[in-house]
Formats: C-alpha cells, structure tokens, sequence
C-alpha cells in the first residue's frame, strides 16, 4: 500500500509485508524470530561482518543482538517515525527479549527519521553505517545522464555506444532459470569477496526476493554470457536494485555496469520509475556518475546500562571508520 505523499517517510519496498516474508525465508543471516516479523533476534550476519572486515575492528557483537529491520534492506522502517506510539510499543516489546542479547538496533534510518525516533527514547548510540543511493529518472540537464561531469557524460555515452554496438543487451526476467540466478548470485559475491568480504548472498535468498511482486532480475547479455546483473524489485514508480555485480575481465571490452544503468535510465519515464535506487556501497562511482546518497543511521539500545560503556565505544570507532570509507 502507497501512503499519501502527505507523509514524511513514506513506506520503501522494504516496508512491505511481501519483504519481511521474503527476508524471512532468507537463509543468509542466522536469525530467530521473535513474534514480530519487523523484529528479529540475529546471531550472525555477512553484512554485519563486512564492516567489521572494512573498518579492521574485529568482533563487536558477542552475544545475540535484536534487529528492527535488516541489515540488507537499503532503507529501515522510517515511517515508524511519524508513530511515535508504535515505535514506543516496538521498543517496549523488545526491551523483554534483550536479556542475553547485545542489545537493539534499529537499523537504516535517514537522519532526520533517526533523530525523530530517537525523541521517542533515547539510544545509548548512534552511528552511519552506511548511505543509500538514488537518481530521480529524467531530472538534471541531461535525461539519462543527468548533472554528471561533462566529460563523464561523454565517456558514458560513448561506453554504452560501444558495448551496444559490440552486442552488449539488456534482459530482464520475471521467472529467471535458476542457473540464470546462479550467475547473478556469483557476480554479486564477487564485488563482495574483492574486498575481503564474505559471501552476502546465495540462491535461496534470491530466489525468495524474486518472488516477491515486482521481483526480477536484470542481465547484461553478451552472446549469451551474463557478465553484470542485478536482482531488482519494482515498487511504487521506483526500481531498486537491489544486489548485484559485474564480470571485471570484460571492461576493456565492453562496459557492462555503465551499460545497464544507461539503459534502465533510458527506459525509466516509459516504464513509469520515478526513482532508481542503487542500494548502498561502491560509494565514489555511485556519486560520479551522479547519484545522490542519503546518509542511514541506526539507534542502538543496550540490554543493560552495564553494557554501554563496553560496545558504545565500539560503535563509535565503527561509526568513524566506515565514515572515512565511505568518504574516500
């Protein structure tokens, strides 16, 4: 259900009851349901481990630790913010399953819903794990490459020319194979295992966000080679993609991810996308080739005031780190 524009933080594909369902099946994580499909009680986390891995912090978590939202999702659940009531239920509920854990953390809130929550009750921490990116499709100077540099839009022009002239398309599938998803699976691994990330994603998992309305997943086709792809969800006139990677042994001869975003640019008024989303990472070629990051923060709240000054210094030094990544 689309809310009125009216609202401040209206509702992401990651708000729906078809996503928490999907997440539900996910087998990426080690989780445990709590009773509430918003909150989850997670025990190990690829995503989570990643920072760790980025930042060279090492452990932070020792025990469980209660999540409102996923760590995966590109945005948390903002719109709570306008309800203040439900977050007060929300964190009341949690507070009788923290014994045992590391805490709660409400996960992936623009700054402004972040703070607006945190009026509710206040955390014991607060820290940027990373942003969000998107283009509003159409906007800027040029339709499809939009504010970019000027030589970078003529760079971009020229790369999706010769990749399209060397056969390069795009294919986009609602029921993909599943060797299809097999291939997409192991591109998007791969932009994680080059920076010493584990693996983020398996076929499980994509398949249950594939079928989800709106699922699909988008190939780079090269004589029936997939060398980029991502796995997509169409939601209220925006596209998001969601996870996705390149083959790097083909750039000098075509340019596949610069390819896809041209051609999904392209064809985005006549399908109706207001907004593409690009998910989080890769942070200096999402900005350079003019996307625009929205910074998400997350609340954590600890089990035991005897906790705080054990992880919030922690959280501090994660906040710091991944913000000098991310900056770089």
């Amino acid at each position: 259900m689309t809310l009125p524009q009216t609202m401040r933080y209206p509702r992401t594909v990651y708000d729906t009851g078809e996503w928490l369902a999907a997440w539900s099946a996910s087998t990426v994580e080690r989780r445990r349901p709590t009773g509430l499909p918003l909150l989850q009680c997670l025990e190990y986390s690829p995503f989570w481990h990643g920072y760790e891995v980025d930042t060279g912090l090492g452990r932070i978590w020792d025990r469980p630790l209660l999540t409102v939202g996923s760590l995966y999702a590109g945005y948390g659940p903002a719109y709570l913010a306008e309800r203040p009531e439900e977050v007060a239920g929300l964190l009341d509920h949690a507070a009788g399953l923290m014994p045992g854990t590391c805490g709660l953390l409400v996960l992936n809130l623009p700054l402004e819903a972040a703070l607006d929550w945190a009026t509710v009750r206040p955390p014991d921490g607060m820290l940027r794990l990373d942003h969000a990116y998107h283009r509003v499709v159409g906007a800027g100077r040029d339709p499809i490459v939009g504010d970019v540099a000027k030589d970078k839009r003529h760079d971009w022009r020229r790369r999706w020319r010769r990749s399209a002239e060397k056969g390069l398309r795009l294919v986009e599938e609602r029921d993909p194979a599943p060797e299809r998803i097999d291939e997409v699976v192991a591109l998007a691994n791969g932009s994680a295992l080059r920076h010493g990330w584990p693996r983020l994603y398996d076929r499980a998992t994509a398949q249950a966000v594939l079928g989800m309305p709106g699922g699909r997943l988008l190939r780079a086709d090269w004589d029936g080679r997939t060398v980029a792809g991502y796995l997509a969800l169409e939601h209220d006139h925006r596209l998001y993609l969601w996870a996705g990677g390149m083959d790097h042994t083909v750039v000098q001869q075509v340019s596949p991810y610069l390819f896809l975003l041209y051609e999904l640019l392209r064809m985005g008024p006549e399908r109706g996308w207001e907004r593409l989303e690009f998910g989080k990472g890769n942070d200096a070629f999402k900005r350079r080739y003019g996307f625009t990051g929205v910074e998400l923060w997350s609340l954590w709240y600890a089990a035991d005031p005897g906790d705080v000054p054990r992880y919030r210094p922690k959280l501090a030094a994660l906040h710091q780190k991944l913000g000098i990544a991310q900056e770089a």
